[in-house]
């Protein structure tokens, strides 16, 4: 058994992986269509760069919150739009391996099956995304050993210990990348009425905002607007309280992470000390976050390579690596 494509359906991104290609093709979750007769007139990247910037009759939509598929028919014409990149409206009969989330109900899978191009599938097979991460992060799956897997999302976080028999105990907790920079927008609003957009929250988190030692000599200059006056306003803010502003739900993390261990057996626990926390998603890249993670926990961390797309690069290994009977619960006809 082999895949055509892997998938990966994001909070923040939605991105592919091709049998014959090297990289993923990635684009931004939202779409933007007219009110008044729902023509879509953005999709992707150029969708995400009008956020904030549409008139009154135009609305940028996100098709997938928190993980789970917000509206299954535009999220089904942006998936057509990615297979357009690759097929050129030539489609074929693709076998196709897709990430999903843990938590997701039989009704929310279902949903999940149905936004991804039905018409143009034979069958859609679906594999758990932390253990997708882990084939895509190239661990090694020979033997019998175990591996945590910290999987930060956009939208959520799954926390899961993978094995070659798949999923040993997960848990998701809806924290993102997308909260932090919802944090970061709302305490700069409330504690210095200084307004910013969404992207350049994110902005501000990617540059300013570290996880170890944050200095309060280092300062950073941030463009918005005076909440009060709505004049155009330069804001001078240190290193230390930018950082400061993202504690609580990195904390929170640390703190699912120690619980899913506890429940863990005196076996796999020696496993997960000698192979380490596996770190993947865009969230892995917080500066200092690796570290802090490691001092807290007191195991070896590591950031997956090509941590941004392995989990559509695993959905698409996954038949190497897994039997067929793996996928019985999940395949889903179309």
């Amino acid at each position: 058994m082999k895949f055509d494509i892997g998938v990966e359906i994001g909070t923040t991104n939605t991105r592919l992986h091709f049998k014959e290609d090297v990289d993923c093709i990635s684009m931004p979750s939202v779409i933007a269509i007219k009110k008044t007769n729902n023509q879509i007139v953005g999709i992707g990247e150029k969708a995400f760069n009008m956020i904030g910037k549409t008139p009154s009759n135009i609305v940028v939509k996100k098709t997938i919150k928190s993980g789970v598929v917000s509206d299954l028919q535009l999220n089904k014409i942006m998936m057509r739009k990615l297979l357009e990149k690759k097929y050129k409206k030539n489609f074929i009969k693709p076998k196709i391996c897709v990430c999903f989330h843990s938590f997701l109900t039989n009704l929310e899978m279902l949903v999940l099956k149905n936004s991804i191009f039905p018409s143009s599938s034979q069958k859609i097979y679906l594999i758990e995304e932390s253990f997708a991460s882990g084939i895509g992060a190239g661990f090694d799956f020979s033997n019998e050993s175990a591996v945590l897997v910290v999987n930060i999302g956009g939208g959520t976080t799954d926390i899961s210990v993978i094995s070659s028999q798949g999923v040993l105990i997960n848990k998701s907790v809806k924290i993102g990348t997308e909260l932090m920079d919802e944090i970061i927008y709302k305490n700069l609003a409330k504690e210095h009425s200084f307004l910013v957009g969404m992207g350049m929250a994110e902005k501000i988190k990617k540059k300013a905002v570290t996880m170890l030692k944050p200095s309060s000599n280092l300062k950073f200059k941030l463009k918005g607007k005076d909440k009060i006056t709505g004049l155009p306003k330069v804001l001078e803010i240190s290193q230390e309280e930018l950082s400061k502003k993202i504690d609580l739900p990195i904390r929170r993390v640390v703190e699912e992470v120690l619980g899913l261990i506890k429940e863990l057996s005196v076996d796999v626990t020696s496993d997960i000390q000698k192979n380490g926390i596996l770190l993947t998603g865009g969230g892995s890249l917080t500066s200092g976050l690796k570290e802090f993670l490691q001092s807290k926990l007191q195991i070896k961390t590591t950031i997956a390579e090509n941590n941004l797309n392995c989990a559509a690069s695993g959905a698409l290994k996954a038949a190497k690596f897994l039997k067929e009977e793996y996928f019985s619960d999940y395949i889903l006809p179309a």
